[in-house]
């Protein structure tokens, strides 16, 4: 979107008659509160738009008011370039969630938008504020959202968290990706993106239904083992926590959870594995299925995009063909100290010959 600088009427003037607006509501809510109290969001759009076209006549805006149907955003818009959202609570708070951060519905030409909240509370009350100055933060139902505050301190907004302006943030074929970044930048040990699918955070990406693991076809479980081996090389540690992300990992993006981690990778003892003609003794079991799936694991590697890469291995791998050596080094160190060469074993398991478990 390109927000222009020379709009007649002015941003200026808009603002003017918002608040004219807002002032026109609060002095008819003190004299007939019950007039209100009976309205919700969509029986108070109409009010809206009567109030601006009360406290707009004599200017520019006269007779450029109109209310935009079919849940799009904003709901009323003023003079083609300018947009009221209205919102409203029957609770005694200024705060509530908001549209889509994708913002896939915004009328065409509409580059400023303010929200008329009203709270439908005794003592009944509507502020008006620009949009970008009261969103808070995000908040997941089926696709990103942001959450309102209509008394957010100037500094506050989730744009200044993020870094990013809000009108930049508009210029973006992704503007979720920031959102993304961000989120990510400040999770903590244990924690995941639930609403993040791969590479982009689409909407309506999550998964519809969880599932329990054990009831996962032995198709699925190794597909769902190779994958994991492929992207979270602290698999093959020593670790306590070494299958936290792993399982967030699952239920985010596949909708599985499992009581327990250890059993698919852990259980089942020792084995040997002959690999281009050299026999590794008595290596844990989770080698045993890292050579059953080998093939699985390389391609899993080869093809995920850059982005997915390098957040879960924790590092930038700038060439395509350097990383299976880069994922090799990355298992090797997080497996010692083993009783055996496991970067030798890696080495030789992926390369091209036979191998027997």
């Amino acid at each position: 979107m390109i927000i222009s600088t020379n709009r007649e009427p002015s941003l200026e003037e808009f603002e003017l008659l918002c608040q004219r607006m807002c002032a026109y509501m609060n002095d008819r809510a003190k004299a007939e509160p019950e007039y209100y109290l009976s309205k919700g969001a969509q029986r108070l759009e109409p009010e809206v738009k009567a109030a601006l076209d009360i406290v707009a006549k004599g200017t520019r805006f006269e007779n450029t008011i109109e209310i935009i149907g079919g849940q799009r955003f904003p709901d009323i818009v003023v003079a083609r370039y300018y947009g009221v959202e209205v919102k409203s609570t029957k609770e005694d708070k200024w705060t509530m969630i908001g549209g889509s951060v994708a913002e896939g519905t915004r009328v065409e030409d509409v580059e400023h938008i303010f929200i008329l909240f009203g709270k439908l509370h005794k003592p009944i009350e509507f502020r008006i504020r620009r949009y970008e100055e009261c969103l808070c933060d995000i908040a997941v139902t089926h696709s990103p959202r942001y959450k309102i505050d209509m008394e957010l301190k100037k500094g506050e907004t989730i744009f200044d968290k993020m870094g990013i302006p809000y009108h930049e943030m508009l210029k973006l074929a992704n503007p979720i990706e920031p959102v993304v970044e961000y989120f990510r930048s400040i999770l903590k040990p244990g924690e995941s993106l639930w609403w993040v699918n791969g590479k982009d955070a689409a909407e309506g990406d999550a998964p519809a239904k969880i599932r329990m693991w054990k009831t996962l076809s032995k198709e699925e479980r190794e597909e769902l083992v190779a994958q994991g081996f492929a992207l979270f090389p602290e698999l093959f540690s020593r670790r306590l926590n070494k299958y936290e992300r792993f399982t967030l990992w699952l239920v985010a993006n596949h909708g599985v959870i499992s009581p327990s981690m250890r059993d698919p990778f852990s259980a089942g003892g020792q084995i040997d594995i002959r690999v281009n003609g050299h026999l590794y003794r008595q290596l844990p079991r989770k080698y045993g299925q890292l050579a059953a799936c080998k093939t699985r694991v390389k391609e899993t590697v080869m093809s995920l995009d850059n982005d997915t890469i390098s957040f879960a291995w924790n590092t930038v791998v700038e060439r395509a063909g350097a990383r299976m050596g880069r994922w090799i080094s990355l298992v090797a160190e997080e497996a010692e100290p083993e009783r055996f060469p496991v970067k030798e074993f890696l080495e030789d398991l992926f390369e091209e010959g036979e191998t027997k478990v």
